[in-house]
């Protein structure tokens, strides 16, 4: 078994390390500061260097972002204090129900359209509209209107308190009932949502 002599890598030479970043191919890259003699006292000058490793290379830095990696995966799968505070009816924006395309499956639209009352060509003449979807996975999309804030599903409506609020709640497609509301960008720990 031939060993791979490891080359001599020169110092890192950095006053503090501002990132760390590790790819799924093992480059790890290192963004830190270098010293700077001050030559004027009009400015402060900073300058930043990096540097990449392959962590297969360097077993030190495989063993070291192995057990990183297993940390942050136990640590993610707990749940998160703030993002368990989480609550759609304290939500202003409603942008899940505006930035994106709902796509509908054969079984979305069935249960619309006993949810509804009405018939296949009842519903795809009143709220599809042919899918935006590269894959060609789905044959329609619920269709869009716009409100004062934009565009937004053609079922997100104003409820009696000022709130937008989905109006097929109980038959929604499965891509909102899938919609994990720890990816919303608008997200606010309840104990920071002002009240009116």
């Amino acid at each position: 078994m031939s060993h791979k002599k490891s080359r001599a890598l020169p110092p890192l030479n950095g006053l503090s390390i501002d990132s760390i970043t590790v790819t799924q191919d093992g480059e790890l890259r290192v963004v830190f500061d270098l010293h700077v003699e001050q030559s004027t006292t009009c400015y402060q000058q900073e300058l930043q260097a990096s540097r990449s490793f392959d962590v297969y290379e360097h077993p030190d830095l495989r063993r070291l972002c192995r057990d990183l990696f297993r940390a942050i995966r136990k640590k993610t799968k707990e749940p998160d204090p703030e993002r368990v505070k989480v609550s759609c009816e304290d939500c202003a924006t409603s942008n899940c129900c505006r930035k994106y395309n709902v796509l509908v499956t054969g079984a979305d639209i069935d249960r619309l359209c006993t949810g509804l009352g009405l018939t296949r060509k009842e519903l795809e003449k009143r709220h599809l509209v042919p899918a935006v979807d590269w894959c060609e996975d789905y044959e329609f999309q619920l269709a869009c209107d716009e409100d004062d804030d934009g565009e937004k599903c053609v079922f997100l409506e104003r409820a009696r308190n000022g709130q937008m609020r989905c109006s097929i709640y109980e038959h929604r497609p499965q891509i909102c009932r899938d919609f994990d509301v720890n990816v919303c960008e608008d997200f606010v720990p309840l104990d920071e949502v002002e009240v009116l």
